[in-house]
């Protein structure tokens, strides 16, 4: 988890109608988050189900909140599920992006996509990563799925660690009231060295408010479909 913002670039795809649009990348660069948009109605999706499903995969880079946003407005996107699948990256990233999903009202659980191209499959968010994932009003966990934590630290050396790490329970303390979540979650992320990463357990997740009571319906089972041309 990192709180100085380096540039990146993205890999955006959007999947509709049964097609996929030409994912836009940087050959060679590495360390981005990729942002895959299912559409209602793509093959394997249940018709009455008119949800985005979008996927966040990878290290939360810095743009990644506005390169998100940037998609959002194209494809006019109101009511979506949004799944995390990520090691962690920019903190302050990581909160722009919940504040973002928090505004749009959207629903966050972490899952990654898988091959069928459509439903969420086991997944992790350590790191910043549940800061992000904390923007969802209704936050859930596909089965097998995992949430982890560890101490801040800067990509540049500080001279006053202690300091440094006012700052950034200052910064996390707000947020995290912000969201609905509890402060707890601080206390046990700054007892983790940042080389290690502890796990939450389900229980201690719901106790924090991480992941609320009554989690939101998950993606819904594909209704039996050709995988033809269609298919990804």
């Amino acid at each position: 988890m990192a709180l100085r913002m380096l540039a990146a670039v993205a890999s955006l795809t959007v999947a509709c109608g049964g097609s996929q649009a030409q994912a836009v990348s940087t050959p060679g660069v590495s360390g981005h988050l990729r942002i895959t948009a299912v559409a209602p109605g793509y093959p394997g999706r249940t018709p009455s189900d008119d949800r985005w499903l979008i996927y966040l995969d990878g290290y939360i880079d810095t743009g990644a909140a506005a390169r998100l946003g940037r998609l959002l407005a194209r494809e006019r996107i109101d009511d979506a599920s949004v799944y995390f699948n990520s090691p962690g990256g920019h903190l302050l990233e990581a909160m722009a992006l919940g504040r973002m999903l928090r505004e749009r009202q959207y629903d966050t659980s972490v899952g990654a996509r898988m091959a069928d191209g459509v439903l969420p499959g086991a997944g992790r968010c350590y790191s910043a990563c549940p800061f992000a994932y904390a923007g969802g009003v209704g936050r859930s966990l596909e089965p097998g799925s995992t949430l982890g934590v560890h101490r801040a630290e800067n990509r540049v050396p500080v001279q006053d660690e202690s300091a440094f790490q006012e700052v950034v329970a200052d910064q996390v303390t707000g947020y995290l009231s912000e969201m609905g979540v509890s402060a707890g979650l601080l206390t046990i992320m700054s007892e983790v060295p940042h080389d290690s990463i502890r796990e939450l357990t389900l229980e201690e997740a719901e106790r924090l408010e991480l992941v609320t009571p009554h989690a939101p319906a998950q993606a819904s089972p594909a209704e039996p479909f050709s995988r033809g041309a269609g298919s990804p």
